[in-house]
């Protein structure tokens, strides 16, 4: 097999040297045609930037983060947006020829095939990365228009990202003001209702009750009190109209009698407070005023039984002038005592009330202040928030909370960043090759001559093959194997 391989080699140089034509020409018009293409091939200039996006750098404490991947993807889809492509191509006049025949979106993808927009977020994860990079890059046939256009690309990247954190940042701010707004107000409305609600029950105030207490106790023996200067001021009255009425008769010892049963029903009066009815001291107490009444109650009969006029009065002796006027005296007092009674027990009734109110009032009073504090709190986390914002949105106005810095600027690129023309000679030249061995092989198959003992096994196709050496026949016979050989050829003629 290796001998075979190493003729059909052999066979195939002594076919290139004989006949160098069919080698050459289709060699030389493969480099022509290569040095053609290489020559009127376009070629396209790559330039690029790199960006590096510094996230919030404050305490997520002050102020949480607002910026993620999702917010970098915003940003490519707002800058590689159909309508900035297109105001992109008008201004530097991209593809001037195929402005025509695409339509906008076909325009449009083309330029953005040729945009290069790199985003790797480091340092954490997309919502907690501490920053990020950016790498953009455009390839166009003109280097200048294409670091032109990387530098446009990279201030609209910029330029978008402080909109879009100013943006959000007011957005944020306006909304948490809103918020912290109706917190006061709620807070300021319940304010006022348990204002409203203190005032209207301070009386039954919790603290009050050691006071209320003693108030009610002070007013109860006050009552008592009165109660029994009411007592012993009626029976002086009483007494007293008794006398009148008995007139002039009336004898010393019947006024020391009268004297004795009214200091009896004073004891009495002041004992029925102390003690029960069923007490011995009251049930003989009560026994013996019963026998003084039924003693006294005679005497006034043989006496006037109504109170004389003041025209009658005016005639009487000077003792029962006298007691006459002490009665008047008397009626003024007892009408003051009437009325400082009923205040008396008025008040007692109200202590009592707001007494018993006093718990459910404490009770509410806590409730209000349970709900006064949960309400401050809310609004004082409310408030942090929103001076979180307003410093967030401060920072985002200052560019301190995240900053863009443009780590390598575009340049002009001096080579192009297609393939180099050396590659594509290389490339022309195997291709010539290939071309000239194409054209050697063509003239093989077009060549029926046997190339030697090798090829007979082929050409034979199982026939027999006499070979006479040193053979010379006559010119006749020589001329009539000519012409036989000529009308019927064998596949070895020649040979």
């Amino acid at each position: 097999m290796i001998n075979e391989l190493g003729r059909n080699i052999l066979y195939f140089i002594e076919i290139a040297l004989a006949k160098p034509l069919y080698a050459i020409i289709p060699g030389l018009i493969t480099v022509m045609m290569g040095a053609y293409f290489i020559y009127t091939m376009p070629r396209s200039y790559y330039s690029e930037a790199l960006l590096l996006m510094e996230f919030q750098q404050i305490p997520a404490t002050l102020v949480s983060p607002t910026v993620s991947n999702d917010r970098l993807q915003f940003i490519e889809q707002r800058v590689l947006s159909r309508n900035n492509l297109l105001a992109l191509a008008d201004k530097y006049s991209l593809f001037p020829n195929l402005t025509q025949n695409l339509t906008k979106n076909n325009f449009a993808g083309l330029i953005r095939n040729q945009i290069t927009l790199q985003i790797s977020v480091t340092d954490g994860a997309d919502r907690i990365a501490s920053n990020a990079s950016v790498r953009i890059g455009f390839k166009y046939d003109d280097p200048v228009i294409s670091a032109n256009v990387v530098s446009d690309l990279v201030s609209q990247i910029i330029e978008e990202n402080r909109r879009i954190r100013t943006a959000r940042a007011s957005e944020a701010t306006k909304f948490l003001t809103q918020e912290a707004n109706s917190v006061t107000q709620r807070f300021r409305e319940r304010e006022g209702v348990w204002t409203r609600y203190l005032e209207e029950n301070k009386e039954s105030h919790p603290t009050r009750i050691p006071t209320l207490l003693i108030e009610l106790q002070a007013k109860e023996v006050e009552l008592a009190t009165l109660d029994r200067a009411t007592i012993t001021l009626n029976e002086e009255v009483g007494i007293y109209e008794a006398q009148l009425r008995m007139g002039v008769g009336q004898t010393v010892e019947g006024t020391r009698f009268h004297a004795q049963l009214a200091e009896l029903e004073r004891d009495f009066a002041v004992k029925s407070v102390i003690y029960s009815d069923t007490h011995p001291q009251i049930r003989a107490m009560k026994q013996r005023l019963e026998e003084m009444r039924a003693q006294v109650a005679p005497a006034p009969r043989g006496a006037s039984a109504n109170m004389p006029t003041p025209e009658e009065i005016k005639t009487l002796p000077p003792e029962l002038m006298l007691i006459a006027e002490r009665i008047a005296m008397a009626k003024p007092r007892q009408e003051q005592n009437v009325v400082q009674r009923k205040a008396i027990v008025e008040r007692i009734a109200q202590l009592r009330e707001l007494i018993s109110h006093a718990p459910e009032v404490g009770a509410q009073i806590e409730a209000n202040e349970a709900e006064k504090v949960s309400l401050q709190r809310n609004m004082d986390e409310m408030q942090t928030k929103l001076d979180a914002a307003r410093l967030g949105e401060r920072l985002e106005e200052g560019d301190a909370a995240q900053q863009i810095e443009v780590v390598e600027e575009p340049e002009v690129a001096r080579a192009s960043s297609g393939p180099r023309r050396l590659q594509l000679a290389a490339m022309a030249c195997a291709a010539a090759a290939m071309a000239a061995a194409a054209g050697i092989y063509a003239a093989h198959l077009f060549d029926r001559t046997i190339r030697g003992t090798f090829d007979l096994s082929h050409a034979l196709a199982g026939e027999t093959l006499v070979v006479i050496p040193r053979w010379k026949p006559k010119r006749r016979i020589a001329k009539a194997f000519r012409n036989s050989a000529f009308m019927d050829p064998s596949p070895f003629a020649g040979g």
